[in-house]
């Protein structure tokens, strides 16, 4: 939604052409909207369940949604690389969760140690993945033998799981989050620029992210 810079460029090409191909699979029906409005809902973990999509495009964090709600597909969902048009094409990735100590905590140096170990100690780092199934943000672990330990998510899956992240590691391409206005453009684009260009059709995908530039250049 913005450049290193700070500038909104959610109305630009590139993203007018994604949400224009969004709509088009919708409309030729090789996608769907979601049951449940969302992947969270037990509507949609049924309909996902009984094989009612052939791909889905998630972050890792999602294999546990289907561990603990999908158990009948084990063994029948493969992770794969997110699909690329040119050999010049990179994998834009943003996260995650904004884990923080807060300024109400009474004692905010153990807090702060305790996110420390939980999260970016070699230690915590691999539990991220072999507990909760994340990608550690700990990179000097990825190739290490921690990483290749079973869990319920290989036993799922398949052992191959990191392998595949390896593969794609030098095409991750940074977003920009920090903007102060970040929260209000993702606010926008759920709630009005996807409703308004993919469900209601009442704008183009262009006029859609165009009244989301607006709003946004107005608002600074």
């Amino acid at each position: 939604y913005f450049d290193r810079n700070g500038e909104c460029i959610i109305d630009n090409d590139i993203n007018v052409k994604t949400l224009q191909f969004m709509l088009d699979m919708l409309e030729e029906g090789t996608a769907i909207t979601t049951p449940g409005g969302n992947f969270h809902t037990e509507e949609y973990f049924g309909f996902m369940a009984k094989g009612g999509a052939a791909s889905m495009l998630l972050p890792l964090w999602y294999m546990g949604r289907f561990t603990d709600y999908m158990p009948e597909l084990k063994g029948k969902v493969q992770i794969a690389p997110i699909p690329k048009w040119t050999d010049n094409d990179v994998a834009p990735v943003f996260g995650g969760t904004g884990t923080c100590v807060t300024v109400q905590c009474k004692n905010p140096d153990l807090a702060k140690r305790f996110l420390f170990d939980a999260k970016v100690s070699p230690e915590g780092a691999a539990q991220i993945w072999n507990v909760l199934g994340f990608d550690p943000l700990r990179w000097d672990i990825w190739e290490t033998d921690v990483m290749k330990v079973p869990n319920k998510y290989t036993d799922y899956f398949g052992p191959d799981i990191f392998e595949i992240i390896m593969k794609m590691k030098d095409e991750f391409y940074p977003t920009y989050i920090t903007h102060e206005q970040f929260p209000k453009a993702n606010e926008l684009v759920a709630k009005n620029v996807l409703f308004k260009a993919l469900s209601e059709k009442n704008l183009t995908p262009a006029e859609a992210l165009k009244e989301a530039a607006n709003e946004l250049k107005s608002s600074k």
